[in-house]
């Protein structure tokens, strides 16, 4: 009885541990007074789902299927496809309304590298105008290249840059399932994906979300074509994907929601690039029961591609054994995650201080 008392002790012990903010792995950067966490809300790892071209059953049944498990994608649209579908932009609208992204898939899908300048960069920039044009509000950053071509063109990535996208996302290539997936700034314009078709099997689709959850990284999906079992939107265009299937993965996704950020590509990038490009700083401050912090983003490249009011919220854990009142960024309310006896976990913009009060 004694031994297993001691064992249920340790094993009590071990949790309690594990509860507190002393494992540096959990951040993408740490101090002495806290960390950023790696990924929103502090998930393991992030999902994100994205459909190319806008074929015929993407709006009707994909979009639905989405709202219905409370989950968003990125969709990278050929202006053409929007066009010529019955709904036209209003679909787009309302498919943004959704919470959903609309990213740039170029203007009529060539290979960029076999371009001239100057025709290469209306196929990048000519699109982002139309969708910015037709859905006000929205800005386009996200970028899919046509058949995968240009991810390892310096030429095609620096157009990109100058247009204002912060991250592009290939075809194939191979999988990275760990966090340290980007390198170097050019490597957000090197995302890799794993693709979905026909043949697909379910369970191989659960075996990458496994995989990726394992490894904290991002996995990125990418369909095409989807389409019921009758076939009632005639969307063969492509690498068809029946909904059942989609649904099915979808659910596989919401019973890991408590693991797993899923999320739009831009976001998923941007929260990634700002995490690995901040750090996170104690301020003075006169009063003995407020603690005053900031994530300061240390990349010029990243602050001349995204103002500071467009990035995402960057997760925080706080180092403090005081019971907080409230959080504040510059005067508004935060709501508070989570707090243990050791630390306080909320969301905020980096380069704007924080005032936790206790």
């Amino acid at each position: 009885m004694k031994r297993l008392y001691t064992f249920f002790l340790c094993l009590f012990s071990m949790t309690a541990f594990s509860q507190k903010l002393d494992d540096a792995s959990q951040f993408a950067y740490s101090s002495e007074i806290g960390g950023i966490c790696k990924w929103d809300s502090n998930k393991k790892a992030t999902v994100v789902l994205t459909f190319d071209d806008w074929t015929p059953g993407q709006f009707p049944l994909v979009v639905p299927a989405l709202k219905h498990h409370q989950m968003v994608a990125t969709f990278f649209p050929i202006p053409g496809n929007i066009t010529k579908s019955d709904l036209a932009w209003k679909a787009v609208q309302t498919t943004i309304k959704n919470g959903n992204e609309i990213g740039n898939h170029s203007l009529t899908h060539p290979n960029l590298t076999t371009l001239p300048d100057e025709t290469m960069l209306q196929e990048i920039r000519e699109p982002q105008q139309i969708i910015e044009t037709n859905v006000v509000g929205n800005k386009v950053t996200s970028f899919a290249y046509p058949y995968g071509a240009g991810a390892d063109n310096a030429r095609i990535i620096n157009s990109l840059k100058a247009c204002g996208h912060i991250g592009a996302r290939s075809v194939y290539g191979e999988w990275n399932y760990s966090y340290n997936f980007a390198k170097s700034d050019d490597d957000y314009y090197r995302i890799q994906i794993y693709g979905l078709n026909e043949k697909t099997k379910n369970s191989q689709f659960y075996d990458q979300v496994e995989k990726v959850m394992a490894g904290g990284g991002l996995l990125t999906f990418l369909y095409h074509s989807v389409d019921d079992d009758l076939g009632s939107y005639n969307d063969t265009w492509f690498a068809q994907v029946k909904l059942d299937s989609l649904c099915a993965q979808l659910d596989f996704l919401k019973k890991h929601k408590n693991e797993l950020w899923i999320t739009t590509f831009k976001n998923a990038v941007l929260y990634h690039r700002e995490a690995n490009r901040a750090i996170l700083k104690q301020l003075p401050s006169s009063n003995a029961n407020e603690i005053a912090v900031v994530a300061n983003i240390t990349d010029e490249n990243l602050l001349k591609l995204v103002p500071e009011t467009e990035m995402v919220p960057l997760t925080l854990c706080i180092k403090t054994d005081k019971k907080v009142l409230s959080i504040t960024q510059n005067g508004m309310a935060i709501p508070i995650d989570k707090q243990t006896a050791d630390y306080v976990q909320f969301k905020a913009l980096p380069n704007q201080p924080v005032i936790i009060k206790n």
